[in-house]
């Protein structure tokens, strides 16, 4: 075997065992070894470099009732730190994830950066800095970061393609970052990213095939087949924004009719309220919905179907074991969450509503900052 593939496969085995770790954690050397199928002499080796490197620690002991009690091995919080972000028209979400994958902080700083880029770029820097200052994360402790940003991402060049919603083409944002706090930086749209962090745990994820529906400025979605996250040749897989839902609609501005994100999307909805009460918020819309408001019970009505016409759409495609549908208009929102299902009895296939469930995102604001964290951590440790 050649150097290069001895070292690469001692890597390897490093990163599985960790792994191993990291799901089973307090666990001993003798079941690691059956578990990785490693020699005893292999994980002898690797624990006392992952301990000498900060990632474990070693010597805690649990009873038992007869015998020499065996050491176990325990993941260190505190030993590296990823942080994540999350870029939308008017908010910029940046929370820090500690070792074991929780989420240690999170802030929000409100903005307007559509069309802004340099702005945007200046302020990330800025909300970086401040957050590592404030909860006391030095730099060699900071593993990597991780962006999701809405529209067409270059995921493994790190460059914004185009964002409808922010307005920008051809960013190379990775490029603009890396190194700046002497870690590496991932990009990716963010769907993408958030989906991680709605299937549960990433080393043992609830689903292996699923799909996310996110409504926010706009819609789109994200594609989990075998366990994996499913990107098409361009990383476009999921604009299901443009998937044409009426050929007799409205014109949108992509040139089509008919568009899903006509009907569906936080900007179209606030659209269609009334001139002359000014609302500004989909939680204003949803007050009106609590009061009665007419007007107000029909758009809520309206995307119900539309949104259970696409999930028909994509159920019938990839056959998911779930789909989880997240924004604000559906989170918490138990109306809309009983209405949804109904409409989803009423527009899915008969043959395969049996066979799949339908979730609603609890991850609230900090869903695509948690995935882009969890997902920068097992990218950079695999490397």
């Amino acid at each position: 075997m050649k150097k290069q593939d001895q070292v690469q496969m001692r890597r390897q085995n490093k990163y599985i065992v960790l792994d191993a770790i990291r799901q089973m954690a307090p666990i001993s050397r003798i079941q690691l070894s059956k578990y990785t199928k490693m020699s005893p002499t292999t994980i002898t080796r690797i624990v006392q470099e992952l301990e000498a490197e900060g990632f474990i620690l070693e010597g805690v002991s649990e009873e038992t009732a007869i015998g020499r009690r065996p050491t176990l091995i325990h993941m260190r919080e505190d030993a590296l730190y990823t942080i994540g972000i999350e870029i939308d028209c008017f908010t910029i979400r940046i929370g820090i994830l500690d070792f074991l994958g929780k989420l240690i902080a999170f802030q929000e700083v409100k903005c307007s950066i559509k069309h802004q880029y340099e702005e945007a770029i200046y302020l990330l820097k800025r909300s970086i800095e401040n957050i590592m200052t404030e909860y006391q994360i030095a730099q060699d402790k900071l593993l990597g970061i991780g962006i999701g940003i809405p529209g067409v991402i270059n995921n493994e060049e790190g460059i914004i393609v185009s964002s409808e919603q922010l307005k920008w083409e051809n960013c190379h944002i990775r490029e603009d970052l890396n190194g700046v706090f002497g870690c590496e930086v991932i990009v990716d749209n963010e769907l993408k990213m958030q989906i991680i962090a709605e299937i549960g745990d990433i080393y043992t994820p609830q689903y292996s095939n699923c799909i996310l529906v996110g409504i926010g400025t706009g819609i789109g979605a994200s594609i989990l087949l075998n366990g994996e996250v499913y990107r098409g040749i361009q990383n476009k897989a999921g604009e299901i924004s443009h998937i044409t839902i009426n050929p007799f609609g409205e014109m949108c501005h992509c040139g089509k009719r008919g568009c899903l994100s006509m009907y569906v999307s936080e900007v179209t909805l606030l659209k269609r309220t009334p001139k002359n009460l000014n609302i500004q918020s989909i939680e204003e819309i949803l007050q009106c919905v609590d009061q009665g408001e007419q007007w107000a019970i029909d758009i809520q009505q309206d995307v119900a179907t539309f949104l259970a016409v696409a999930i028909n759409n994509l159920v019938c495609l990839y056959e998911p074991e779930a789909v989880i549908v997240s924004g604000e208009i559906i989170e918490h929102n138990v109306t809309f969450q009983k209405l949804l299902s109904e409409k989803c009895k009423q527009y899915i296939w008969k043959e395969l509503q049996p066979y799949f469930d339908l979730q609603f995102s609890n991850q609230l604001k900090e869903g695509v900052v948690k995935g882009a964290a969890l997902q920068a951590q097992k990218q950079l440790l695999s490397v």
